[in-house]
């Protein structure tokens, strides 16, 4: 994924965004890339910003303070670069009264890189009935009709706001795996905001976290999950060395821990006395950045 040219598709620079002037920013000095082929995961508590960011990329709206680019250029201003970039609003907006079939009709009208071939096969993979009102169809179908509005347009640019919320397991994973697959054939960079963290931790490259409408957090996900470990002990062992950061999990009698600072030399003796250390997980990771967790 990342043997092409290290230019950055998309950057935020010293970003402010408010929606109302007497309202706090949104956005506030905020600064962030999106890199060429990554898979880039946006999460944030609601309410702090990161269907904002999403907005500004796509051109929606356009930052009070600061500087926005996509694939070099301002996306309020040069309108043009929207035609190489895909956007998928939350919960996939789309006229309720129209059909499916008029859906992907307009979307070809509307962008002239539109690849029918590619439509009809994600069209018949999701198993979609383009008769349909989109009123009428569950959560899950509008959410596949959304994907391949945009996935069928071959962007360079991918920007997807909360595309599994409410989905079940097995449809978030299949829309996961094809937006997987559209990274290893095209190398498009994407950007995910969203909370379903445990299921983005197998397609995410990296992961920003955005907390008070500032990045807080931004590292690659393979980073984040090798200095960080899940401890389990019981008793006579004595709880782990504190220099390794521990934040307390549920468990029986408080005796698992997420080390956020992992050092198997500093671990060692408390190895030996019975301590055991796993793998860490995105989602638990997340929850001890935002709070959802407790320093021990």
């Amino acid at each position: 994924r990342r043997g092409m040219a290290m230019q950055d598709v998309l950057s935020f620079s010293g970003v402010d965004f408010r929606y109302e002037p007497s309202k706090p920013p949104v956005l506030r000095n905020f600064d962030f890339e999106l890199r060429p082929g990554e898979v880039t995961l946006l999460a944030a508590p609601n309410g702090t910003g990161k269907s904002t960011a999403l907005w500004l990329a796509a051109g929606l709206v356009a930052p009070n303070r600061g500087e926005v680019r996509l694939l070099g250029q301002d996306p309020f201003e040069q309108r043009d670069v929207l035609g190489r970039v895909g956007f998928l609003a939350e919960g996939a907006p789309l006229p309720d009264g129209w059909t499916g079939r008029q859906v992907l009709a307009f979307q070809r009208d509307t962008f002239p890189q539109w690849d029918d071939a590619e439509c009809e096969r994600l069209v018949a993979e999701f198993g979609l009935d383009l008769s349909q009102r989109v009123k009428s169809l569950s959560r899950g179908q509008r959410g596949k009709l959304g994907l391949v509005t945009v996935l069928s347009t071959k962007p360079e640019v991918l920007l997807l706001d909360e595309p599994t919320l409410g989905l079940d397991v097995a449809t978030r994973r299949h829309l996961l795996s094809e937006i997987l697959g559209r990274v290893a054939e095209h190398g498009c960079s994407i950007l995910i905001a969203g909370h379903e963290i445990g299921e983005a931790e197998a397609a995410a490259d990296r992961f920003v976290l955005v907390s008070d409408g500032k990045v807080v957090c931004n590292e690659l996900v393979s980073d984040l999950l090798e200095r960080h470990r899940i401890l389990e002990w019981d008793s006579p062992t004595p709880p782990p060395p504190e220099a390794l950061d521990l934040m307390h999990l549920p468990g029986p009698l408080g005796r698992r821990a997420l080390a956020h600072s992992w050092d198997e030399s500093l671990a060692n003796l408390w190895l030996e006395r019975g301590g055991r250390a796993g793998p860490a997980d995105l989602e638990t990771i997340y929850l001890s950045l935002t709070g959802g967790l407790h320093h021990a």
